[in-house]
């Protein structure tokens, strides 16, 4: 293995990569790890920090719960490679009274649409755009974000398995209405993400955190990949009455929020898949002899009811 030398006390703080001890020749251009970060050199200057793949933090871990101030907060999470590393990913994100950001990117994909399990203001919440941050929390909290509103020089964060360290850089944030799906009640409960893990790799998740009032707080657990369970329904019907009179010829899957798996209740995500990669289209489902599902647009639960 070939030696290196920096002009830093480590590979994050330096800011060239030398051949010798006098630091007189630079190292060739080229990308370079000390086994927890990657930075690349280029004409004799270390490019920004790369995370290396095996920093990252695994699936299943404990909780992350945070509270601090403002800041765009990074976790990189490992979802697994192996074969039977696919299925849904299930995201829950329970913010404080003051709302937070959220967003996910997974393959190239941004994700950030949540159910709540709020028995009263429960449901669907998500963002308008297909990459922007969902602002949940309190609607009269003390600080709510701004549509509109530049919140610049935002210090960024990335979490290192134990905390989140700053990484030197910072971010510009400005939400748009559409993000933001807040809630009239305080500390409104876990929200509930779906992200379909298709194949064994990548195996890479990417969590973007926005908190751009003076407090942030919230928890946040990824679960691993891990196939749906199975229900058994009728098609899709136009309304409850019609769906009560069909077979139940069908099986589909619940992401649970407030059900329990396989036995879908208001608030549960759906889909036509074990991997929760396509959502149910709107309509009413009888999932047994007596009782019958209505689905909004959004694949979500939004009524159970006997026929």
């Amino acid at each position: 293995m070939a030696i290196f030398y920096i002009n830093g006390t480590t590979l994050s703080n330096s800011t060239a990569i030398f051949e010798d001890a006098e630091l007189s020749t630079c190292a060739a251009d080229g990308y370079y790890s000390d086994g927890t970060v990657v930075r690349e050199q280029s004409s004799c200057s270390l490019l920004p920090i790369v995370q290396c793949p095996n920093c990252l933090t695994p699936c299943g871990s404990t909780p992350i719960t945070y509270n601090s101030g403002t800041g765009v907060f990074l976790i990189d999470m490992d979802l697994g490679d192996t074969a039977s590393d696919v299925g849904a990913v299930i995201v829950k994100f329970s913010p404080a009274s003051i709302p937070d950001g959220i967003r996910a990117t997974y393959n190239g994909v941004t994700y950030n649409k949540f159910s709540l399990d709020n028995a009263t203001v429960g449901g669907y919440k998500g963002s308008t755009s297909s990459n922007g941050y969902t602002y949940l929390g309190y609607d009269n909290a003390t600080c709510v974000p701004v549509a509109g509103t530049s919140y610049t020089n935002l210090t960024e964060y990335r979490y290192d398995g134990t905390n989140f360290v700053a990484t030197g850089s910072t971010q510009n944030i400005t939400p748009q209405i559409g993000d933001l799906q807040f809630n009239n009640v305080p500390n409104p409960g876990t929200f509930y993400m779906v992200i379909p893990k298709l194949t064994q790799s990548p195996a890479e998740l990417n969590i973007e955190i926005a908190g751009v009032c003076p407090q942030t707080a919230f928890t946040i657990e990824i679960g691993c990949p891990s196939v749906l369970s199975g229900y058994s329904s009728s098609l899709s019907a136009v309304d409850s009455t019609t769906a009560c009179g069909l077979p139940t010829v069908a099986t589909y899957y619940n992401a649970p929020v407030s059900g329990t798996a396989g036995n879908p209740a208001v608030n549960d995500w759906v889909f036509s898949d074990e991997n929760g990669q396509s959502v149910l289209g709107a309509g009413f489902y009888k999932i047994n002899a007596t009782e019958y599902i209505e689905v909004d647009a959004n694949g979500v639960v939004i009524n159970r009811a006997n026929c």
